[in-house]
Parts: structure tokens; sequence; C-alpha cells
């Protein structure tokens, strides 16, 4: 496929070439399908993860609630409830991910009405170490997590 331009006609020196777009009509082609199938894989691969830091909305008046919180650090987890802490320490390979899913399912069946859950690290904790966190809350039953900072001495 090609297009012809002619410069017949005219006081100027005729330019005679011809353009191939065949390899432009190639690249349009793969870009297009490249997109729409990176289009679905975004979708599919993503955790809803909200930012709620310490504040107070305006619109909404406070109701007094028990914090649930998993604290990440580099000794393993602290599970809070309200006031109370749970330890949940490192074994010999890391973190015990497992351990932490059995302390989040007790949590979810002593509060079975609770769908909230804060997870906060601090800067040294990985981001593989995060996700699995997160993976195992939600499997305990708590869909709406938070991300924050750990407070220094959580």
């Amino acid at each position: 496929m090609g297009f012809t331009i002619d410069g017949r006609g005219s006081r100027q020196k005729p330019v005679n070439a011809e353009l191939n777009l065949v390899p432009y009509i190639d690249l349009l082609t793969c870009m297009v399908a490249f997109l729409l199938i990176t289009a679905v894989w975004t979708q599919l691969a993503s955790l809803s993860v909200s930012q709620k830091g310490p504040g107070v909305d305006i619109d909404t008046p406070p109701v007094p609630d028990e914090r649930i919180a998993v604290v990440v650090h580099d000794d393993g987890f602290n599970v809070i409830v309200g006031n109370d802490q749970k330890p949940v320490p490192k074994r010999a390979g890391g973190l015990d991910f497992p351990a932490l899913a059995a302390e989040l399912a007790a949590v979810k069946h002593a509060h079975p009405a609770k769908s909230d859950l804060q997870v906060m690290s601090g800067d040294g904790i990985g981001f593989d170490a995060l996700v699995r966190t997160m993976d195992a809350s939600i499997n305990a039953g708590f869909p709406d997590l938070s991300l924050l900072d750990a407070a220094p001495g959580s």
C-alpha cells in the first residue's frame, strides 16, 4: 500500500515520492492490541486500599469505635484491637503470616461486624511483606484496608 505525491501543475520542481504506509499501520495495530491486553490486566491485579490518616471528617459525626490495626515491624507483627496489643513474633524464616492470619481470624470472630482494618508500617518494611499482610487481612474478613505510617513506639 502506498501513497504518491506528485508535484505536476506547479512552477516548482516536481517532487515524486512514494510513502509506504504498511509499517505505520502495523505499528498502530500492535499498539491497539497491547493497550487492550494491558487494560484488562490492570483491572484484575489491583488491591483496594484507602489512605485514611488520623483526622476528622467534617461531614460525619465521630463515632466511638474500636480500632483494629496490624503494625508490621522488624520483629514481627502487633495486632491492635482497641487498647489491647497482641504481638505475633517472627519465626526463623521471617515474618509469620500464617500466625497473623490465625490471629486476625480470631479478631474477626470476636468482632463480626467490623470490616475495616489499618495496616501500619515503617519505612524499612518491604513491599512484599505489606502485600502479604494485606492479603492475610482480606482473607481473614477485613476487606476495607487503610495503609498508614507506623507511629514511633507502636
